[in-house]
């Protein structure tokens, strides 16, 4: 069941950090590392003062963007690429990192890179909303408003609502295809509308609210598939699944 949910857009909610970094525990990110695992870093210079350099480490949203990396690497610095390869890790592994070295922020920056593709859709969706804007900053996050006061949408599963956000608006617009079916009323309604991780990530850990048990971050379809893939290849005992993505089950009524 979808049904608009009378919050604001971005839901004011705090929650112990550890819970709050948890819930990245199932999206997947690609690093570019040595053979130990080790972040290859960029130099680059330093903004504050460009006769110094700072370090990047980089964690791509996406598989594809990760082994172009690599590739490039092979091709124009043959000694740095040939120990170069994509690295697995979960967000919640990201976050840490970069928590870990939040004291050497001078000198080494952590960025996350989000496909041109979804950069591409964010940009298109502020600009559909009435936004002036050239270029989308960040790592979009795509969820769905409607209704007459236009709520969030949330999916009732039993008892439990879920607000979902979604990395890739693919996926989005494919639950919005069931909702047409499903209430083509409320659907006449909807419009998709894009935050960024970091902004949700961080009212998840510093805002108030009661609504934090119903937001859930959806993976990117194809970046999950290849994490499962890969977990597969390196555990063949245990083979993990692919969770069910969430359908509406009855007609919604909107509040």
């Amino acid at each position: 069941m979808i049904t608009p949910s009378l919050i604001d857009p971005l839901p004011a909610i705090a929650i112990p950090e550890a819970e709050a970094v948890k819930r990245l525990e199932t999206i997947p990110t690609f690093a570019v590392t040595d053979t130990k695992g080790a972040p290859i870093l960029a130099a680059v210079p330093n903004p504050k003062d460009k006769t110094k350099t700072i370090q990047v480490a980089t964690f791509f949203m996406s598989q594809q963007d990760a082994q172009s990396l690599v590739d490039g690497l092979k091709a124009q610095k043959p000694e740095l690429g040939k120990s170069a390869k994509v690295t697995l890790l979960s967000l919640r592994a990201a976050y840490e990192i970069t928590k870990q070295n939040k004291d050497k922020r001078e000198e080494l920056v952590f960025q996350f890179i989000p496909s041109k593709e979804q950069l591409d859709f964010a940009t298109a969706v502020l600009k559909a909303n009435g936004q002036e804007v050239k270029q989308f900053v960040g790592v979009p996050m795509f969820f769905a408003t409607g209704g007459k006061d236009q709520g969030v949408l949330t999916i009732e599963q039993g008892k439990n609502k879920i607000t979902p956000f979604y990395f890739r608006k693919q996926d989005l617009q494919g639950m919005l295809e069931q909702l047409k079916k499903q209430d083509s009323a409320l659907s006449a309604t909807t419009k998709i509308q894009v935050t960024t991780l970091d902004r949700l990530v961080n009212s998840l850990m510093k805002e108030d609210g009661e609504e934090i048990k119903q937001i859930t971050l959806v993976p990117d379809r194809d970046a999950l598939k290849y994490a499962l893939e890969e977990q597969q290849k390196n555990a063949p005992k245990a083979q993990p699944k692919p969770q069910a993505q969430p359908k509406p089950q009855a007609q919604p009524k909107p509040k």
